[in-house]
C-alpha cells in the first residue's frame, strides 16, 4: 500500500504544485497590497502557506486514491501494487494458434470469456469488430473504466494488447479502477485466445 501511495503522490504532483503556485501568490497578493512596504516577509509567507496548501493536498488525494484502490484490488482478490497508479494500464499477450486463426474468432472468444466473468462486470460493449473489442465496466461508480482489446494474428501467432483507462479521460488517478479491471480480466483473455494442439479452443 505505501508503493502505491507514493505513486499516488507522484501522479498527483503537477496538480499539486499548480495549486501551491496559485496560492502562494494570492496570498502573497493580499498580504503585499496591505502593506507593501513588507514585500519581501509577505511574498516569503505566502510561499510558505502555498507549499503547506499543495502538501496536505497531495497527502489527502493520494490516502483518498490508496484507500478506494485497495478496496478495488480487494474486491477482485488482487494485492495492490505500485503500478495501480499508472495510467492508461497497459498488458500484452502472445501466443501460438492454428494457421487460418482469424482475430475476429479470437475477438468474439474474449468477449464471450469476459461476459462470463462475475466482477468485473461488463455494462456495454462500444465496440465489437474484426480484432477490435472495447467494453466499459463499472460505469454505475465513481470510476468507471474503459477497456480496449486488439487482436492481431501474424501466421501462426495472435498478439492480444489491452488498454484501460477511465472513462473520464482527463483523471490522474483513479483509485486503481482500470488496473484492477485489466488484472482482473487478463488471465480469461489469455485463456480464452488458447488453442490445444489440435486447434480446439480450450475455453
Amino acid at each position: 500500500m505505501l508503493s502505491y501511495w507514493l505513486a499516488a503522490v507522484r501522479r498527483s504532483a503537477v496538480s499539486t504544485v499548480l495549486v501551491a503556485v496559485v496560492v502562494s501568490g494570492a496570498m502573497a497578493g493580499v498580504l503585499i497590497s496591505e502593506d507593501t512596504s513588507t514585500w519581501a516577509g509577505s511574498l516569503l509567507q505566502g510561499t510558505l502557506f502555498g507549499l503547506a496548501a499543495g502538501a496536505i493536498l497531495a497527502v489527502a488525494i493520494a490516502t483518498s486514491n490508496t484507500w478506494n484502490a485497495r478496496r478495488a484490488a480487494a474486491r477482485h482478490g488482487l494485492l495492490l501494487m505500485a503500478e495501480a497508479a499508472s495510467l492508461p494500464c497497459t498488458a500484452e499477450i502472445r501466443v501460438p494458434v492454428p494457421a487460418g486463426t482469424t482475430p475476429y474468432q479470437l475477438t468474439d472468444s474474449v468477449l464471450c470469456a469476459l461476459k462470463k466473468v462475475p466482477a468485473p462486470r461488463i455494462d456495454e460493449v462500444e465496440e465489437f469488430t474484426h480484432g477490435k473489442l472495447t467494453v466499459v465496466c463499472g460505469s454505475s461508480s465513481a470510476n468507471p473504466v474503459r477497456l480496449h482489446i486488439s487482436v492481431v494474428t501474424d501466421r501462426n501467432i495472435a498478439t492480444v494488447t489491452m488498454d484501460a483507462r477511465p472513462v473520464t479521460t482527463w483523471k490522474r488517478l483513479d483509485g486503481g479502477a482500470s488496473w484492477s479491471v485489466l488484472t482482473a480480466f487478463e488471465p480469461h483473455v489469455s485463456k480464452a485466445v488458447q488453442y490445444d494442439t489440435d486447434g480446439t479452443d480450450i475455453t
